[in-house]
């Protein structure tokens, strides 16, 4: 599993590293005025919530950083993307429970069970999902970039299409 994420996460460096400052932190239309590294800030900031949730035993997604260095600056991007494959390479037990913060009502949080191994499945779904913005973003806005065919594409879509 921990392989599979250092793949999923190394697809968006080796695309990100195809962009200038300017087209990844540009405001795109066709992504509702987001830009590719908001995007990419919001997967990076989940990855740093559940490693942190790993030492304390709480996953809160919703309390994330907002750090709006990872979506304006792209070599501080790239090297915290570095940081999160070494600190998911470096996780012993990927089976250690953890609770899930969630909160869908003001001032009302619920824990629910989950498991390091579990978040990261979520997170593979997550991340993809909001590559497949990123891959619309730079088709429409910056096509001389070039996409990896499974950029932005489910696993399990990748296995139907091979069958």
């Amino acid at each position: 599993m921990k392989h599979t994420h250092t793949n999923v996460i190394r697809q968006l460096a080796e695309l990100l590293n195809q962009l200038n400052s300017q087209q990844y932190a540009q405001s795109l239309c066709v992504l509702n005025g987001s830009s590719i590294g908001q995007h990419t800030r919001h997967v990076i900031e989940f990855y740093q919530c559940l490693l942190k949730g790993y030492k304390s035993g709480i996953v809160d997604y919703d309390a994330r950083e907002r750090n709006f260095l990872l979506e304006n600056d792209l070599s501080f991007t790239l090297d915290t993307i570095d940081e999160i494959i070494s600190s998911i390479d470096a996780v012993g037990d990927v089976s250690v429970p953890l609770l899930l913060a969630v909160s869908y009502e003001p001032m009302q949080k619920a824990y629910i069970e989950t498991s390091f191994v579990r978040e990261l499945v979520y997170l593979i779904e997550h991340s993809i999902h909001h590559y497949a913005l990123i891959r619309i973003g730079l088709q429409e806005s910056f096509k001389e970039v070039f996409i990896p065919e499974n950029f932005g594409v489910a696993y399990s879509t990748i296995q139907y299409r091979q069958a």
